[in-house]
């Protein structure tokens, strides 16, 4: 007899090109941050914009270059890439 067990969802997204695998729906992006290696005190994080969306959803087009709120979790999806970026200094 084959006992089935529970296998976790597991998502494979990418930080600079870096494959990271989250156990999570949701994470945010301070957490994604630390586990990929950066530091969410320096570095902020962006999600990558496939270029088929930026046709179809010009609503957004603004917000394609602002970094994600440190706390706001984030619904994963396999395949999603994000950028892990230097923060810019404040003058």
């Amino acid at each position: 007899m084959i006992e089935l067990t529970k296998v976790d969802r597991e998502n494979k997204v990418y930080v600079n090109d870096n494959a990271i695998i989250i156990d999570k729906e949701a994470i945010t992006p301070s957490e994604l941050l630390e586990l990929s290696g950066f530091s969410s005190l320096v570095y902020d994080c962006y999600l990558e914009q496939n270029k088929d969306e930026e046709k179809v959803d010009k609503k957004k087009k603004g917000k394609e270059n602002r970094p994600l709120k440190e706390n706001k979790k984030i619904n994963i999806q396999t395949g999603m890439h994000f950028n892990a970026i230097l923060k810019q200094q404040q003058q």
